[in-house]
């Protein structure tokens, strides 16, 4: 049985093997990515009886749906623009790198692009692409509503209810957790 205990390792040799595994892993990736991308081309799933390649990777080849679906897209935008699988195999650029700049990607924009999000965190490539392709800000609106009635339609309240207030604090629902809502940069 093999041992997964790195304990008997000295600091000095322990980072080195990091370093060999994690330059393995990521050559490793790239070239499962190829292959990944020629099987999805040549549609070698449909005479092994899958109707797509996402039901393959994840029938016949065991892979979960979100890892499924990150590879097959990630293989294509790969397969689309060739320079990703050397930026994938030497780690400038990950799965998630690729797929944040995938909807930017041109025959124009790549090789920039590409070499801008090298070595960058995902934060750092979502501002990168709010300065470069800035989004108009979100408007904002409020609209008063009229209180609904027992029915669901809108009806005026009685002429003796009293006024509505606002609470002197912020008001949270109890039954809302507390899960905070991702951000993305819309420009500079």
């Amino acid at each position: 049985m093999k041992c997964y205990s790195r304990s008997q390792l000295s600091d000095d040799r322990l980072l080195s093997t990091f370093d060999a595994r994690l330059s393995l892993d990521l050559d490793n990736t790239a070239d499962l990515l190829a292959d990944l991308a020629e099987v999805d081309a040549r549609k070698l799933y449909l005479p092994a009886a899958y109707g797509s390649m996402f039901d393959f990777c994840v029938h016949a080849k065991h892979m979960s749906e979100d890892v499924a679906l990150k590879r097959i897209r990630v293989a294509r935008m790969a397969r689309e623009f060739p320079a990703i699988f050397p930026a994938l195999a030497d780690g400038r650029l990950n799965q998630t790198a690729v797929l944040l700049l995938a909807p930017r990607l041109t025959a124009d924009t790549a090789d920039e692009l590409l070499a801008a999000a090298a070595h960058k965190s995902k934060a750092e490539i979502e501002l990168l692409l709010a300065v470069r392709f800035p989004k108009p800000d979100v408007p904002a609106v409020v609209q008063p509503l009229a209180p609904l009635g027992i029915t669901g339609e809108n009806v005026a309240p009685p002429a003796d209810a009293p006024a509505l207030e606002l609470a002197p604090e912020p008001v949270v629902p109890s039954n809302v957790p507390n899960v905070p809502v991702p951000m993305e940069p819309l420009a500079p």
